[in-house]
């Protein structure tokens, strides 16, 4: 009961912001402003907050846009991150299969579990997973199995691998994967290993195609643009049917079709609520609740002891803020 009184809340006041907004960022707390001002606002956000500091993310390249492209960016640390610099980006993959799946499927209701990840697929090993390997030995190798009971939140790339067999492309390889996801969505993305979940390597601007086309005003929308945030789960276990080994973000965000629904008020103003998809080596892109803004912090790094895309989310979350309100955080 509690979780659908703040679904239904949290619908209400999206609607209520994106009533109230209009173009590039024009939200209500940062009415007036200009694009220059609120750039300025991020970019020295970027420069000078510590969550956003080069000595704790390392090198990387942040923007912000909109329908038409970035609006302000930046690259941060001595390693010349840029829009171009490609890398692997994890589980910021999870968001554009999701969207292909809602492409391609008509019946893709039918798999919403593997959506949003109550399948039960919760044992799987991708380190296993070798280059050459195809969707389904990748599988394999990762013994992967429903080791959760059905209905239980669990983030884990098993679900989503388990789908793609079911999907008929298990016999994939990384190279056919990439051409079939990417035919679908119309962003060239490339995969190093067939992995639905995690396996793409591509770069912010590629990225950044992929979230403009689900943008309110998109000149060619996707069809998840929509349903962003639609059929969302709890992944509080002291609330919900969620697993205790939830930890890849420490807030508990809802989580909708392959994103996370940034939504917690005690961490972020409503009006900075988000919708997004956090890799495990940083890659952190963002959509604002309102549809009109994109967001991307691009970096890689693969120590795992420290949660990198929830780090890179602390930072993102502060440089959308700046934006909208265009003050310095």
């Amino acid at each position: 009961m509690q979780h659908s009184i703040r679904l239904a809340v949290l619908a209400l006041v999206s609607s209520l912001v994106a009533a109230s907004c209009g173009g590039g960022g024009s939200e209500e707390s940062g009415a007036g402003l200009t694009d220059s001002q609120r750039a300025a606002a991020a970019t020295d956000t970027a420069r000078n907050n510590p969550l956003c500091a080069a000595d704790r993310l390392g090198s990387y390249y942040w923007e912000i846009g909109n329908k038409d492209g970035a609006l302000a960016s930046g690259s941060i640390g001595p390693g010349n991150i840029g829009a171009d610099t490609a890398m692997d980006i994890a589980s910021a993959s999870k968001w554009p299969f999701a969207a292909y799946v809602v492409e391609k499927y008509a019946n893709w209701r039918n798999y919403l579990p593997y959506l949003h990840f109550t399948s039960g697929y919760s044992n799987f090993s991708n380190a296993v997973c070798q280059n050459d390997d195809t969707v389904a030995q990748c599988m394999n190798g990762g013994i992967n199995s429903a080791e959760e009971a059905a209905g239980t939140f669990h983030y884990e790339g098993g679900h989503m691998q388990q789908l793609g067999i079911d999907l008929g492309l298990g016999q994939m390889h990384a190279d056919n994967l990439a051409n079939e996801v990417s035919g679908t969505l119309g962003v060239p993305f490339q995969y190093v290993s067939a992995q639905p979940p995690g396996g793409i390597h591509t770069s912010a601007r590629t990225y950044a195609t992929f979230l403009r086309r689900l943008l309110v005003d998109s000149r060619s929308p996707l069809q998840l643009g929509p349903l962003l945030g639609s059929s969302a789960v709890c992944t509080d276990p002291e609330h919900c049917n969620a697993s205790t080994d939830n930890t890849f973000i420490s807030e508990p965000f809802d989580y909708s079709l392959g994103h996370w629904v940034e939504n917690i008020a005690t961490t972020t103003p409503a009006s900075n609520f988000a919708y997004s998809s956090a890799g495990a080596f940083g890659f952190y892109p963002w959509v604002d609740f309102d549809r009109k803004l994109y967001g991307i912090v691009a970096r890689q790094n693969y120590n795992l002891a420290v949660r990198q895309g929830y780090s890179s989310l602390e930072c993102g979350r502060l440089l959308r803020l700046a934006w909208k309100t265009g003050t310095t955080q």
